[in-house]
């Protein structure tokens, strides 16, 4: 039986993680994922995302809260850990007309484990920034009619390795080192309505290469047997990403489906571009009891208006975001499951960094999750609701309205210990 108990969890690993590329690539169409480097992905782990993205103070023994490396080192000393989740999103695109989609997608794989009782170590994948959209626009020229057609897909992933390590009582520093990789395509159209006119393709592909760091702090003030306070930062600082461009121009007859090749001029020559990513500072305060509750309040800043490629800025706007939540479980020590699963509860609102005509798009999402733990062990099985809105119909802009489903694995064994059978 114990044997039986513990594949499963490791198949439904093994499962999302043979599929993190056609998870990416399958994302719903968002017109707003053309600007910048694409849409970007919340990258919180699912614990932190139940309480509206609020974890710069968040600690724990059985997930991996990677927005600060510095909470590694609440991972128990004798223990391993494997966190998973994944999404099923459903979302309504608001303009002059409706449009509603959805997509099952990844969110990420993460592996965190004691190498001494001052130092913990975490490995982990997940998605950076996802690219789809598809936009039409339609112009009559003298007495024709010119069809222009924008494409995007592609993204960027992101492999860390994170380490924590606590310098004293209730005091530690983290860091994530992060490498950035893949591939963003756009593609732009013109078809004529006259069917003797020549219509033309042009490809542009980015491969993205960098790294990332980020730092982390974390620091707790015990209030006798009542609880804690916590205080948590983070700096992600600036540092240049590699990109090589290529091109390539296609002219033809007929509609971009059924096309008769007139000639085709490809750029041998890659174009190398430097990507300058925006700074990241956030910070938090939280008043928590190990085991019992956690309430928290988290800010964050990115000056995506630093945003550029070769040093020549996009009209990008510094991001600022608030989220507040948190967490509550009856009764970690019960034999039963109802006392000891966790109910959490969060809400966020964020300026986006995306601007037109003076209009700030912002988002707000609201937050709610349940962890459900297996008995006689720590491993257990989450969903996390979410809730929100972005953009606005004002000035003729679209608004996304969105709901979100995540299931989230965590696996927790024994670490350098072998059990014993009866």
């Amino acid at each position: 039986m114990l044997k039986n108990r513990k594949s499963l969890p490791l198949i439904c690993v093994l499962f999302l993680g043979g599929f993190v590329q056609s998870f990416a690539q399958n994302h719903l169409n968002s017109p707003y994922s053309r600007f910048g480097t694409g849409d970007m992905m919340t990258r919180t782990a699912a614990a932190v995302t139940a309480m509206g993205g609020t974890g710069y103070t968040f600690q724990s023994a059985t997930a991996i809260n990677f927005i600060n490396p510095a909470s590694y080192i609440g991972f128990d000393t004798l223990s391993f850990l494997i966190d998973a989740s994944f999404s099923w999103k459903n979302h309504t695109l608001i303009s002059e007309t409706t449009q509603k989609g959805s997509t099952l997608q990844f969110d990420y794989l993460a592996v965190g484990l004691s190498v001494q009782r001052w130092w913990k170590t975490a490995l982990g994948i997940q998605p950076y920034s996802i690219m789809n959209y598809t936009i039409q626009e339609t112009k009559t020229i003298d007495t024709l009619t010119q069809t222009l057609t924008y494409l995007g897909e592609g993204g960027i992933n992101e492999v860390y390795w994170g380490n924590a390590f606590r310098l004293f009582k209730n005091f530690s520093l983290g860091f994530n080192a992060s490498f950035l990789f893949g591939t963003n395509a756009k593609k732009r159209t013109i078809e004529w309505e006259d069917v003797y006119s020549f219509n033309s393709e042009i490809n542009n592909s980015n491969k993205v290469k960098g790294f990332a760091l980020t730092l982390g702090m974390q620091y707790f003030i015990p209030v006798k047997d009542k609880g804690e306070w916590g205080i948590g930062v983070v700096y992600t600082p600036s540092i240049p990403v590699r990109s090589v461009e290529t091109k390539s121009i296609t002219t033809y007859w007929g509609t971009d489906y059924s096309a008769t090749l007139i000639d085709s001029v490809y750029d041998p020559a890659s174009v190398k571009h430097s990507l300058k990513m925006p700074t990241i500072i956030g910070g938090g305060i939280s008043w928590s009891k190990r085991n019992k509750y956690f309430v928290g309040l988290d800010f964050t800043w990115r000056n995506w208006s630093a945003y550029a490629v070769d040093n020549v800025r996009d009209s990008l706007s510094d991001v600022y975001r608030i989220s507040i939540g948190g967490s509550y479980t009856p009764n970690h020590l019960s034999s039963s499951v109802f006392p000891r699963m966790t109910f959490s509860l969060g809400a966020n609102w964020e300026q986006t960094h995306l601007v037109f005509d003076g209009e700030h798009l912002n988002r707000f999402g609201i937050n709610f999750g349940l962890l459900f733990p297996l008995k006689k062990t720590k491993t257990a099985f989450g969903l996390v609701l979410e809730y929100g809105q972005m953009g606005t119909t004002k000035n003729n802009l679209i608004q996304e309205n969105y709901f979100t489903a995540t299931i989230n694995i965590r696996i927790h064994e024994k670490w350098y210990q072998r059990r014993k059978l009866d």
